[in-house]
């Protein structure tokens, strides 16, 4: 099952006024998205630390 698409992510997004804002998908429930961000950097790296702290709130396999 190669093909399948991970559980948990992070996907970045830009709004029109030119502020970056993350979405966080963990083990398939969709987050509120987060924000603003002043670039897309920023706004990565703020979700990445936000999936990893989840997941280590969280017993068992990690997604």
């Amino acid at each position: 099952m190669a093909d399948k698409e991970p559980v948990s992510k992070v996907t970045v997004e830009k709004d029109r006024k030119g502020h970056y804002f993350f979405a966080l998908t963990f083990r398939g429930v969709t987050y509120p998205v987060t924000g603003p961000f002043t670039n897309p950097l920023q706004a990565a790296a703020a979700g990445q630390a936000a999936l990893k702290s989840l997941e280590a709130r969280t017993p068992g396999r990690k997604a």
